[in-house]
Parts: C-alpha cells; structure tokens; sequence
C-alpha cells in the first residue's frame, strides 16, 4: 500500500498577481528539482499521510 503526503501552504501575497494556472506550474517545476524548494510558500499549515 502507498502512502501519500499532502502539504498545504499559505501562498505570499504576492502570489495574487499570478494566474492559478502560472503558479501550478511553477510550484510543480521547483517541486521536481533538488534540493527541494516550495516557491511562493509563506507558512507551513497542515501535512497529513494518507494511505492509497
């Protein structure tokens, strides 16, 4: 069984003058490159593992 982690963040307020569509594929270009960094990530709020 495969478990799955989900983050949610808090995006910076600057994050507003993006299309939702410009910061998915932004976040999802930083998130596939190491060392891991999360763009436009102001606070860490929840992670919660989930079996699948």
């Amino acid at each position: 069984m495969a478990k799955k982690a989900v983050i949610v963040v808090t995006l910076v307020d600057e994050s507003e003058e993006k299309t939702n569509e410009e910061l998915e594929k932004e976040i999802f270009y930083e998130l596939s490159k190491a060392p891991l960094v999360i763009p436009w990530m102001k606070q860490l709020e929840k992670v919660e593992i989930i079996e699948s």
